[in-house]
């Protein structure tokens, strides 16, 4: 998942341009996902209880090497975050204010004061809002979701100012005509039209050219739906809600995972049990792998109701945005915030989701009856009384021991050859090779700037001349749980990449957030396979972020292609976690350094499309319930508990039971301006992925080649082309949907 902007409200900041959306992730609570870090097997003993540290690929410390940008500086604290905060604000209300005053407006006036400042303030911005996800101390989070607030409050504030659109308007008016002209007078000149068109878009889509007493309303409704959206993701990121159970009903989870829970005494009663958080780490083993399934039942349903609070945010949300998008004239919001989309319209996607849906039906029927079965056989094994249904609770532990029982699949022993430090250098090296890129990590402590002592640092540079490598920017990894964090998986960006007034560039700053188990006092941090992936796959947000080579940092990265394309480049790199030879290489057994032996590593390759019907069908089921909420009219009538679970029924064939749980109110994605009516985004950006990977990567993986094409076609343009242009550059033709159809199962 990318993180785009905390203080936008606005599909794209105009007057910050920061990279910190408010959004998912519930993208990889509801997706699943993977990630990894490194481990020195020969400090295996004394790292335990320590910080995991990286391996050969940080020692090189030739001149060749030297940086030329300091990175980012993480000494905050409460009052200097909030003072920040209102300077930032002072000084873009001074920069206005002359804007707005200037009698004739032009580019060199207007358009370029206007862009410097949005460059310059972005990294700042972005480092104050990045804060409430990661900082260890609760008085600092709770001053940068402050921050937050004042910063985002102002944009709203002066991305609906009048006086500033009128003069961007008369310069678009001016310069639009004569195009062409205008572009081709001056190199700089493509990137500073593009800049005045996507302008004076936003500006018309945030109803500025509406009457005055509608743009009050406009003004009101995105202040409020600011303050939701950063409040819902507040709720989640501070609930620190367990479940609490005894070692027997936690009977089948592994001791490795056992010893990750804390441990307390009931007063009441004096029966010892163990804490199972709603973080991955915790909830998710028991999900899959506890015997007693009334213990999976409330493990499941306690997940699903953790964030009740956000309940009334989420129902008032929907109905401002329903306003909102009445004010700027729209039929609906899905219309409204699909337009700057690739789908551009909600029929397009209902098309596309519900074509997807009719297809699938068939082969989950299929999967859902073999695990039925399986549930009825290990029922009657176990003298567990059999009901005949299959509920939402079983389907991780069903699915899980299908693979067992089928596959000879035991994830837990195939993680002892993923320690974490191996793995993440091994995943790196990949990127390397592919993309023709070097890491170093920065192990001197003297430079070295984190947030927190687990975070690692490290400078990317590009290989294309092995003698003159040219530095991208700056990439950390903060890879493990702990209170107050952020608590999925997702790339945030922190710096874009510009180019300054004097011609310097500046260089991009981005940090992988994830929630991989700590070491403990017998093993090593360990990866899953799914693990495996997340990383792999929240690297390719991070890459994608530092490649580009735009001048403004409007164009920088993943959160400035189309939302329905932004996962593809990091979902197309998640077929290589998948490829024999790179799992191969990436395995190393935590206690011998063995690799893992062939017949377990063909036994997990074997599971990819097992389920796979029933995974993609519960993608559809988010999309479609987002699209639901997103196009109905008569919202004081929507019963969204009654909508959320029976269409969970009817599109994925798990039962909900006598409860009704309120999953909605932890999606995370739904209440982000760029995910609201945009989950089909996943499935949608699945197609470009597949397409890209089969056309020009299958034959060869690691086709450096081939790599670097994609690297500079597709990545490092971020939003200065239109995407289907460059993906048609890429492939030698325009994209086809026949390799994702395949992939599911349902092709040729």
């Amino acid at each position: 998942m990318f993180w785009k902007s905390l203080v936008s409200s606005s599909s794209t900041s105009r007057i910050f341009q920061s990279q910190l959306t408010n959004k998912k992730t519930i993208f990889c609570a509801l997706t699943v996902g993977a990630g990894a870090i490194l481990f020195n097997q020969l400090n295996f003993k004394s790292n335990f209880l320590g910080i995991n540290r990286f391996l050969t690929m940080t020692t090189d410390n030739s001149n060749k090497f030297v940086a030329p940008s300091k990175p980012s500086s993480w000494n905050w604290n409460p009052k200097r975050l909030i003072f920040d905060a209102e300077c930032i604000i002072q000084n873009a209300n001074d920069l206005f204010d002359k804007l707005a005053a200037i009698e004739n407006p032009n580019v060199d006036n207007f358009v370029k004061p206007f862009f410097e400042h949005e460059n310059r303030s972005g990294p700042l911005v972005n480092q104050l809002c990045f804060l409430q996800h990661v900082s260890a101390n609760k008085e600092l989070r709770d001053a940068s979701v402050q921050a937050t607030e004042l910063l985002q409050d102002f944009e709203i504030e002066a991305s609906l100012r009048y006086d500033l659109f009128t003069q961007m308007d008369k310069i678009f008016k001016e310069i639009s005509p004569k195009k062409d002209e205008f572009v081709n007078a001056k190199p700089e000149n493509f990137e500073i039209y593009k800049f005045i068109e996507k302008c004076h878009k936003d500006y018309v889509r945030d109803g500025l050219n509406l009457p005055k007493e509608k743009r009050d309303q406009v003004k009101e409704v995105k202040k409020k739906l600011a303050s939701n959206s950063l409040q819902f993701s507040t709720n989640l990121g501070e609930q620190k809600e367990f479940i609490a159970f005894t070692k027997e009903e936690l009977d089948g989870v592994s001791p490795t995972v056992m010893e990750q829970f804390e441990k307390f005494t009931e007063p009441e009663t004096g029966v010892e049990k163990y804490k199972v958080t709603f973080k991955y780490p915790d909830i998710f083993p028991v999900l899959k792998t506890a015997n007693n399934p009334e213990t999976r039942r409330l493990a499941f349903n306690a997940d699903q109701n953790k964030a009740p609070q956000n309940e009334k945010l989420f129902k008032e949300t929907l109905k401002l945005r329903d306003e909102l998008a009445t004010l700027l004239g729209y039929s609906t919001y899905a219309n409204y915030n699909l337009e700057i989309k690739m789908a551009k319209n909600q029929e397009t996607v209902l098309e596309f989701l519900t074509d997807l849906k009719d297809r699938l039906t068939p082969l989950g029927h299929k999967e859902i009856e073999t695990l039925k079965a399986l549930k009825k056989k290990n029922c009657e094994e176990n003298e567990i009384p059999y009901d005949g249904h299959y509920y939402i609770w079983d389907h991780r532990y069903y699915d899980n021991k299908y693979l067992k029982d089928n596959y000879n699949v035991d994830l837990e022993k195939i993680s002892d050859y993923y320690p974490i430090d191996s793995t993440i250098k091994g995943m790196l090296g990949i990127y390397e090779t592919l993309l023709k890129l070097k890491f170093i990590e920065e192990t001197d402590v003297s430079k070295k700037n984190v947030w927190h002592p687990d975070v690692k640092q490290l400078a990317v540079w590009k290989m294309d001349d092995p003698e003159k490598p040219e530095f991208v920017g700056w990439i950390y990894f903060d890879l493990h749980p702990r209170d107050g964090k952020y608590g999925h998986a997702a790339n945030f960006g922190i710096s874009s990449s510009f180019v300054d007034e004097q011609g310097n560039r500046s260089y991009p700053v981005t940090a992988l957030v994830c929630n991989f188990s700590k070491s403990t006092l017998t093993k090593p941090s360990l990866l899953k396979h799914n693990e495996i992936t997340t990383f792999f796959h929240e690297l390719g947000h991070g890459i994608h972020d530092l490649v580009a080579k735009n001048k403004l940092s409007r164009f920088n990265g993943p959160g400035a292609t189309p939302w329905d394309f932004v996962e593809a480049p990091s979902q197309m790199l998640e077929f290589w976690t998948w490829n024999k030879q790179e799992l191969l290489s990436l395995s190393s057994h935590y206690e011998t350094g063995e690799k893992i032996p062939e017949e377990l590593l063909n036994s997990l390759i074997r599971t990819k499309h097992v389920n796979g019907a029933l995974f993609a069908l519960r993608q559809l089921h988010f999309g479609l319930f987002d699209m639901k909420v997103h196009t109905n009219k008569d919202l004081s009538n929507l019963q969204l508990e009654k909508l959320w679970n029976e269409s969970r029924e009817e599109i994925c064939f798990v039962e909900t039971g006598s409860e009704y749980t309120k999953g909605y109110d932890s999606f995370g994605h739904i209440m982000s301006d760029s995910y609201s009516a945009g989950y089909y985004g996943y499935m949608w950006a699945e197609v470009f992925a597949t397409d890209m990977y089969y056309t020009k990567f299958l034959p060869n993986p690691l086709d450096s080649t081939v790599g670097v094409q994609y690297r500079d076609i597709v990545l490092a343009n971020g939003g200065l082309y239109e995407i289907n242009d460059k993906l048609t550059e890429f492939l030698g033709r325009p994209p086809k949907k026949d390799a994702f159809l395949k992939e599911l199962g349902i092709g040729k």
